[in-house]
């Protein structure tokens, strides 16, 4: 790790200047002609040049406008590459106010007969659509797009609303050749940059004070008896902040197993208003506190008014309830009849976009039409139900207090100090789970009273998935068997995510895929549709290369097709924390009935391996009684997030399970 701190630090600590033409339209038929990456040889595509400029435009009458310019050029290498040819850029919008996209101009470079040809972004080809209430979105795919070729466009924004800038990102997932930021902030605004904590790379930002004066005309008008007209000119002289960035060589984003969302990763910049202060006005402050935040959005952005709301479902819920007493099965049928009276139309917030009643008569809506919903549901029936805010793992984990810090919203059940989680948005989802976008650390929750906590996203309770294989070998020592399998928790979430409605032809090659020569029948599933409750799988089996014959000994890996072939760790370090989807209990339980005629010359020895203060443990248990062999493996992960710095220690914990798996017995002529 401290290797590739000083690798990085060394590569990008000077900047250096370049003989290559940034400026747009200069493209060059070297750049075209590139076939990989000189540094990163198995990179699809680089930037090889971006540049964002961010400054306030100030007019008369008008007032402050927020601008960003983008211009950015890329090199495609392969058709991996292509989706960087796909650009879309988000505007905000609220009310009447709204941010405006437009100086879009693109190019596509090719080398056509051993010409650099070029071929225009056309406007017919730029798009806009309302991702949201308060989204807009502009799309554009660059045109003629083929393996090495070079797009490059710009575009600008222009927002009203000057308090809230937007990150400028310094690192992607593909490499950048040079990368040039320059942020302008008038005395009148006091940010405070923040950098990534969760990137494992800064990068130095050089600030300096400029003086800058606008100029402008005032116009008066005044005379007792004929009305008279003067100009005259006045400036407003004030002091920038100037922020510059410009770098060579930035490394992408290392792809690397268990991480929760790669961006999140990113070296970026990031802008919190702490004060306002303007010319001939007071200050005004800025800086908020969560639970000022929390109830801010609560009273202001309408979740108050939507989760009060019940007088539209009150005889449908009456009629719901009517022969329902205990309150747990008030529970389940409030949130399985939201779940399928509603479907989520792919929209994030948590604004009731439509409102609740809306999503209800239309049978749609956001995450927040639907979740507050729910709320308004548990709270009509007589529960203690409020709204979590949350961040999606997507958007981050917010740094400081501001209502940009979540997107998304949950509902919640207090009772006698036990927080209970529920997203109806999500079909596969049983009550006291999330789904794995929403778990994202912690959510606040906003309650009646105002008051507002932070409440843990994370799942404790341990998901299990336990699997009992029976076989042993015929004449013709084909192994022949039966698998039992039992899912609960979030494993049969995800089973129902990835194997729910599948045929069952297509499930049988799911489950004979990387298991060798076997051929699997008589597949049963229950439960799969009834959500909350534990799946049970049961299949046949016969494997007919399970064993290798040497000189008359047969050597035989018991845990077959059940074990860990694998280590998921092969990297030699670590750069990002190891995110498990949730905790759980995996356990495994072969037995097999030894042939006739043989003997057990050699058996793998028990073992138990520890991780961390047992935040995970390993066991491998081998037991032999008679012709009956017994082997019970088991894997326990208590935590489902490990620092870089657990890196050696898991790689090593998996070494371990993935020997024992691979240990074989050995059976010789009796």
């Amino acid at each position: 790790m401290k290797h590739f701190y000083f690798f990085i630090i060394s590569l990008c600590s000077v900047c250096l200047l370049q003989a290559q033409d940034y400026k747009f339209g200069k493209v060059s038929e070297e750049e075209v002609l590139e076939k990989e990456h000189p540094e990163f040889k198995e990179a699809n595509a680089a930037i090889l040049y971006r540049k964002q400029r961010v400054y306030y435009d100030i007019q008369k009458n008008s007032g402050l406008t927020l601008i960003t310019e983008v211009h950015e050029r890329i090199k495609i290498y392969n058709k991996e590459g292509f989706d960087w040819a796909n650009k879309t850029i988000s505007a905000y919008q609220n009310g009447t106010e709204t941010e405006d996209i437009g100086s879009i101009k693109g190019y596509t470079y090719n080398i056509v007969d051993g010409k650099l040809v070029d071929e225009k972004l056309r406007r017919n080809g730029i798009f806009q659509e309302e991702a949201s209430k308060h989204t807009l979105k502009t799309k554009f795919t660059m045109p003629a797009v083929t393996e090495g070729s070079v797009i490059e466009y710009t575009y600008t924004i222009r927002s009203p609303f000057v308090t809230s800038m937007d990150d400028v990102p310094l690192q992607f997932e593909i490499p950048v050749n040079r990368l040039e930021a320059e942020v302008k902030i008038p005395e009148f605004f006091g940010f405070r940059m923040h950098y990534n904590p969760k990137s494992p790379i800064v990068f130095p930002i050089d600030k300096t004070r400029e003086n800058f004066t606008y100029n402008y005309t005032q116009k008066t008008r005044g005379g007792r008896r004929v009305v008279q007209t003067d100009y005259s000119q006045e400036s407003i002289d004030y002091m920038l902040d100037v922020y510059n960035f410009k770098r060579d060589n930035i490394p992408p984003l290392k792809k690397e197993i268990y991480v929760d969302y790669l961006p999140n990763y990113a070296a970026y910049l990031r802008w919190e208003l702490q004060y306002t202060k303007f010319p001939n006005s007071p200050i005004e402050n800025y800086s908020r506190t969560w639970e000022g935040v929390a109830k801010s959005i609560y009273n202001d952005a309408g979740l108050k008014q939507e989760v009060n709301r019940t007088n539209f479902f009150d005889k449908e819920l009456d009629q719901l309830l009517a022969e329902t007493k205990d309150r747990p099965g008030k529970l389940a049928k409030i949130f399985t009849y939201v779940k399928n009276k509603t479907t989520w139309n792919d929209f994030i917030g948590f604004q009731a976009e439509n409102g609740i009643k809306t999503a209800y008569k239309d049978g749609k809506g956001n995450t927040g039409d639907i979740n507050l919903l729910l709320v308004s549901m548990l709270r009509y029936a007589g529960f203690h139900a409020n709204p979590v805010l949350v961040s999606t793992k997507a958007h981050g984990i917010p740094i400081y207090p501001t209502r940009n810090g979540f997107n998304y919203v949950v509902a919640a059940i207090e009772d006698q100090g036990e927080i209970i989680l529920m997203d109806a948005t999500d079909k596969n989802v049983a009550i006291g789970e999330l789904p794995e976008r929403a778990m994202n650390w912690q959510g606040r929750i906003i309650r009646e009273d105002g008051s507002s906590d932070w409440v843990n996203l994370m799942p404790t309770v341990k998901s299990q998935n336990i699997t009992m294989l029976n076989m042993q070998f015929d004449e013709e020592m084909v192994l022949k068997g039966k698998s039992v399998r039992n899912i609960n928790g979030l494993h049969a979430k995800k089973f129902r995510d990835n194997y729910l409605g599948l045929a069952n032809e297509d499930y049988v090659q799911v489950l004979e895929k990387n298991k060798g020569n076997i051929v699997i029948s008589d597949v049963a599933i229950s439960n799969e549709k009834v959500i909350g409750e534990n799946i049970k799988q049961s299949y046949n089996f016969e494997l007919r290369d399970a064993v290798e014959v040497i000189n008359e000994k047969i050597y035989f890996k018991p845990m077959v097709f059940a074990g860990l072939n694998e280590n998921p760790f092969k990297g030699e370090e670590r750069n990002y924390p190891i995110f498990f989807d949730f905790p759980s209990s995996d356990s495994k339980t072969i037995n097999f009935m030894i042939p006739e005629g043989y003997e057990v010359e050699s058996l793998p020895e028990s073992a138990i391996v520890n991780l961390k203060n047992g935040e995970g443990v390993f066991k491998f248990v081998v037991s032999l009684n008679g012709r009956f062999l017994r082997i019970e493996s088991s894997l326990d992960m208590n935590n489902m997030v490990y620092t870089s710095l657990d890196y050696e220690g898991l790689k090593n914990f998996y070494g371990e399970m993935v020997n024992k798996h691979s240990e074989a017995i050995v059976l010789s002529k009796s």
